[in-house]
């Protein structure tokens, strides 16, 4: 039973083979080529791997099938809930996933460290929701390029574990750079806490959408390297280990409140005024729990509780009609 795992050992795991892959790929064409090929790591726009080296060609090769589990009909149901609910599902990654992510404070140190979020927030949070409209877009599935855009995120995280071990800065206690543990917390950050999200803000998802997203998602962990055996099953395995991993790795640390902080300070700046500044960064204060927010440095706004709800009742309630 996947809820049953040891977090405490998956937490000293990387993904082998992809860097298995990135260490061959320095040793053959060297620790520069590693730096140019990051940026078409990040571009889920340029899908081709014809001009890279035949190593990873042939990695992609490996890695292009879909896992046992894989349902054609609970893709079609989660990539239609994405398409119907989109607006709020970028919403809520922003104000609710991303610094749910930063709570795991170990892990966060690994953004910190590698400075891609702290310095250039706005360009990794643009890269963060090209990646979920990739991967929520059912054509890249049906045309297969769903395993170029995951192999490359893959082949991200293993480039920067390498980075990051040989930049030592990395304290073992920590676990290791985007170990297990933290991947899949972070994969139940984009599923189980998007419908979380969703819930609070007053939506009610039907069950079979609901299973559906989590289904796709753990297909999406899948093509990212995470174990399988380590994966829930259903709803209340992902709730159980969700709930395990905030108990180990959620507290306050200078590294999330920083990475947060960078983070507010962008998704203000998308908006035309204060109030609206103010209420987006009070939704993420009311998505996260008051708890959450504190440890991770949100502070508090001049929007009333009363407002916000207002606010959160009138969109469900115009997202019916329209």
């Amino acid at each position: 039973m996947a809820a049953n795992i040891d977090l405490k050992k998956i937490r000293s795991l990387g993904d082998k083979n992809a860097d298995d892959i990135i260490h061959k790929l320095v040793e053959q064409e060297g620790i520069h080529f590693l730096r140019q090929l990051m940026p078409f790591l990040s571009d889920y726009q340029n899908l081709s791997f014809q001009n890279q080296p035949q190593i990873l060609q042939d990695f992609l090769l490996l890695n292009a099938s879909f896992p046992a589990f894989y349902d054609k009909k609970n893709l079609i149901r989660a990539t239609d809930f994405y398409r119907e609910n989109q607006q709020n599902i970028g919403l809520i990654l922003g104000l609710y996933s991303l610094p749910y992510c930063y709570l795991g404070a170990d892990g966060a140190k690994v953004l910190y460290f590698s400075e891609r979020i702290r310095n250039d927030t706005y360009k990794r949070l643009l890269e963060t929701g090209n990646f979920l409209k990739a991967v929520m877009n059912y054509d890249n599935w049906s045309e297969q390029n769903i395993f170029v855009i995951c192999l490359k995120v893959r082949l991200l995280h293993a480039s920067i574990r390498y980075f990051t071990l040989n930049s030592n800065r990395w304290d073992m206690s920590w676990g290791f750079p985007i170990n297990q543990e933290d991947m899949l917390g972070t994969n139940l950050a984009f599923s189980l806490i998007v419908l979380r999200g969703m819930e609070k803000l007053g939506y009610q998802i039907d069950k079979s959408y609901e299973n559906a997203y989590l289904n796709t998602w753990n297909v999406i962990g899948f093509l990212l390297g995470i174990i399988s055996e380590n994966m829930p099953n259903n709803y209340l395995e992902t709730v159980k280990i969700d709930k395990k991993i905030a108990q180990r790795q959620f507290k306050q640390s200078i590294e999330s409140q920083q990475l947060t902080a960078s983070l507010m300070q962008v998704i203000r700046s998308f908006a035309p005024n204060n109030i609206t500044a103010d209420l987006l960064q009070e939704q993420s204060r009311f998505l996260l729990g008051e708890k959450y927010a504190k440890m991770l440095g949100i502070a508090e706004t001049n929007i009333p509780n009363t407002l916000l709800k207002v606010y959160n009742t009138t969109a469900v309630l115009m997202s019916k009609i329209f």
